[in-house]
């Protein structure tokens, strides 16, 4: 690929005062030509120091601040910054995310081929901290594409779109995300099957990409992020793309097999497990039971309604 490819890069913030000096330090010192590259820092109505963080670098040539008056969500967070993008290739990454020097162009070696959509990065945990059991869990094996090796074809329900390169005409066409998913997760899937609708193979994993994250958070916090996910968002997906429900995991809501794993006694036992002898496994199945009840709410409401 041509180093000289214009490359964008969009950069949502929400309350990432915590890491976003990182990010913006970690964008500007990219070894690729300045003037082809640029960066988008959205901030959506953030109500932390991330607005005054991003000010202070208001003279920086490779830097635009956007900012909403109002909070919009990710989707229309990123939307934003699509809008004013210009060049032939977009990246995102996440506002409390640090990349290395070589990023760019780490990524764009795999768009060898006008068949490769878009290239995700991996994401992994900062280096000089000691892992919490939830950072065990959510950076492990255990956990989407890591389970991929470098340049494997990412099956769409793995694809996210916190470190990623896509090709511009590809998401115009498709008509970027889908700003009703105003609630935690879900939009990244969407966008996912809608691009493999048309580019089954499209997508490539690097291993070569990361992004250090640094969010630190609970399993049990976690957890309800899931639930409100599979509440709100996965019922969503599961209507949108009725072909797909078993590659979405939604055969194990209503399923035997579903009640049989997912269940108040099975809950009760791995809860009584957990708080004795937390592991990355329990933390597990905790994460995709609240998915599953989460779901499974929806549904009790949705029938008590009709």
């Amino acid at each position: 690929m041509d180093i000289k490819s214009k490359i964008d890069i969009v950069v949502p913030c929400y309350n990432v005062e915590r890491a976003i000096n990182r990010t913006l330090k970690s964008l500007i010192g990219q070894n690729y030509p300045k003037n082809q590259y640029h960066c988008y820092f959205v901030n959506d109505a953030s109500t932390d120091k991330t607005a005054s963080i991003l000010n202070s670098y208001s003279d920086c040539s490779e830097i635009t601040i956007i900012t909403h008056a109002i909070n919009k969500g990710r989707s229309a967070t990123r939307n934003t910054g699509i809008k004013q993008s210009k060049a032939e290739f977009i990246c995102f990454l996440d506002g409390d995310m640090e990349v290395q020097p070589d990023w760019l162009q780490s990524l764009l070696f795999y768009f060898k081929s006008p068949d490769i959509v878009a290239v995700m990065g991996d994401n992994v945990m900062p280096l000089d901290k000691e892992p919490i059991l939830f950072e065990k869990y959510y950076f492990s094996s255990l956990r989407g594409a890591r389970q991929l090796m470098d340049g494997d074809w990412v099956p769409r329900r793995f694809m996210l779109f916190n470190n990623v390169m896509i090709r511009r005409k590809i998401l115009i066409k498709i008509g970027g995300f889908d700003e009703s998913f105003l609630h935690y997760g879900g939009e990244d899937t969407d966008l996912a099957f809608r691009v493999a609708d048309k580019f089954p193979k499209g997508f490539r994993f690097s291993n070569q990409s990361p992004s250090i994250h640094y969010h630190p958070r609970s399993v049990e916090s976690f957890c309800q992020s899931m639930h409100l996910y599979g509440k709100e968002n996965f019922p969503v997906l599961l209507a949108r793309y009725p072909k797909h429900e078993k590659e979405l995991a939604g055969d194990w809501i209503h399923s035997v097999k579903g009640f049989l794993v997912f269940n108040p006694i099975l809950r009760k036992i791995v809860n009584t497990i957990f708080k004795g002898f937390p592991s990355i496994f329990l933390t597990r199945y905790k994460v995709i039971d609240a998915v599953i009840t989460g779901a499974r709410d929806y549904y009790k409401t949705k029938n008590a309604i009709n």
